[in-house]
């Protein structure tokens, strides 16, 4: 069990979507998908995306301005780093914590790039 992130986009293709089935993956932040197991806190998750876990959210995929994720994404990687060292005893250097890291900006920088092109922002849906 675990934490799913997935991104919209206005006029999202059938492909961007299968590309966001990733069974589970850590390493997918550029199609739009983060993963967190239920391993422990904290979730980098919740810090990037706070609105789709709020309870109005419910079920739904909620707009969230790209400024708003770059904002985020520091707190985010803090976060991510600190989640690697204390439930997965992963240095902050090391490969597995590198690969998290650059999922989450990945997620951004995707994010920010079909806000430009469509002039709306992302839509962020949470599945846990």
């Amino acid at each position: 069990m675990g934490i799913d992130i997935y991104a919209s986009w206005k006029d999202m293709t059938e492909t961007d979507k299968q590309q966001q089935s990733t069974g589970w993956s850590i390493a997918h932040g550029h199609v739009g998908y983060l993963r967190e197991a239920y391993h422990g806190a904290p979730y980098a998750t919740k810090v990037l995306v706070p609105e789709a876990f709020a309870d109005e959210a419910v079920g739904k995929a909620v707009p969230i301005p790209a400024e708003v994720l770059k904002q985020r994404l520091g707190e985010t990687l803090s976060s991510a780093m600190l989640r690697q060292f204390k439930v997965y005893k992963e240095a902050m250097d090391s490969e597995d914590t590198k690969l998290v890291c650059e999922s989450f900006k990945e997620f951004v920088d995707l994010c920010a790039r079909k806000e430009a092109e469509t002039g709306e922002p992302c839509r962020i849906y949470a599945r846990y």
